[in-house]
Order: structure tokens, then sequence, then C-alpha cells
């Protein structure tokens, strides 16, 4: 089986739950891994496990419910109808995202990389990327095949066509602060600027101001823009 940031009960199923997929670092992903035990095998892609091991939830005496195997770029567990594939495309969210394909169900989780319709929150401290993220997603999009339904980090399911819609969102994003840096835009002009393009209807700016917010990923574009 496999789960990220969610607490076993008889309404999710009556089997052990025997492995762990965290998509990614963050607490309110990882966060139940301890609940489980240290006796539960977990997976995640390899950044990911050293950004959990800063963590003060995997220190000391903790340590032992870090995970306990990882992955570089692709690593499949399971066979048949119980085949789980994870992919690793690049920086995004973190550096260390897995996309996790069901395919006999045709379903992909992406964890926080698609968390909502609107600008992503883009964790600098863990080698989160605004260029990387429209990489990756499209890195994404080109490469999975067969798959219908997407899992999100904060909204409920959306589809594979509003993933690749949101891949565009994504790169139109990064385009955007790549052309207001060669104009010589600050980030606060730059940010007054931005207006969500038309064709994407449904979306808003941000869901949080404090993480996600245009000046927040224009920062972090134009800090990556000028290495």
């Amino acid at each position: 089986m496999g789960a990220d940031d969610c607490r076993a009960n008889q309404s999710v199923t009556n089997k052990p739950i025997t492995t762990i997929i965290n998509t990614h670092t963050h607490s309110d992903h990882t966060g139940s891994n301890e609940f489980f035990g240290a006796t539960v095998d977990s997976v995640v892609q390899e950044n990911t496990k050293a950004n959990m091991a800063r963590m003060d939830e995997f220190k000391g005496e903790k340590a032992k419910f870090l995970p306990k195997r990882t992955y570089k770029d692709k690593l499949t567990l399971g066979k048949g109808k119980d085949e789980i594939d994870l992919y690793y495309f690049g920086p995004a969210h973190t550096n260390g995202d897995s996309f996790v394909v069901f395919p006999a169900i045709r379903t992909m989780h992406v964890g926080d990389v698609f968390a909502w319709k609107a600008l992503p929150y883009i964790d600098t401290g863990n080698g989160g990327s605004v260029v990387g993220h429209a990489a990756t997603l499209a890195k994404a999009v080109a490469t999975v095949k067969n798959v219908d339904t997407i899992i999100n980090g904060h909204i409920p399911t959306t589809s594979w066509n509003e993933l690749k819609e949101y891949a565009d969102f994504s790169q139109d994003f990064a385009n955007f602060a790549r052309n207001e840096m060669k104009a010589g835009k600050t980030v606060d002009q730059a940010a007054a600027e931005y207006k969500l393009p038309a064709r994407f209807k449904g979306y808003v700016v941000t869901v949080n101001q404090q993480f996600a917010s245009a000046k927040t990923n224009l920062q972090a574009a134009y800090g990556e823009l000028k290495k």
C-alpha cells in the first residue's frame, strides 16, 4: 500500500499498511510516518530523505522514522494490478517531489507540485524552483502515459487535461518573470503588474499570501534567473 500523510483506519482499508510513500518533505505530508511505526517500509526520492533528516521530527531517537528506501529518477514497486511507479523529474515545489503513478487505475498523485489552481508554493529552503516547477511539470506531462485522474496536494482530484493546463500556467508565469526581469522591473513592480491570463479560468493568484504570492514567486524566480 502507499500513503501520503494519512492515518490507517478501517474506513480506508482493513489490510495492514506495509509501505509509505511521501511525495515530499513537508510535515503535512510526512507527519504521520511516526504513527505507522519504524517497521513499516517507507520510500522517497533521495533529496527528500536529506531534507527530512534536517527536520526536528526526524532527529535523535526519531531518526528511525526516516525513509528506509530512496530512488533517484524512477522506481517501480509491486507488479500487476499493484504496480506503483515513482518518478522524479526535477526541482519544483521542493527538490525531491515524487510523481506517484498507479497504472492499473490510470491515476497519478502529484503532491504539492500541483496543490491548487494558483501560483505554487516554492520552498527554496528545500531546493524548490519557480523555473524548475514549469520544466518539471512539462517533463511529467511529456513522459507519463495512460493517466486520467490526478490526485492533488490540497484540492479535490483533477483530470490529466487540467494537469496539462497547470503546466502551461506555470510556464506562462516563468516566462512573465523572465520578461519582467529583462525589462528591468523590480520584484515589487513586476508583482504589481502581474495579472492572471484570461485563458486560465477558475484560477486565482494565490491561496496563501505568506507562501505563494506573485511577489514570493517572483523573488524566487529573479534569484534563479540572476545565476
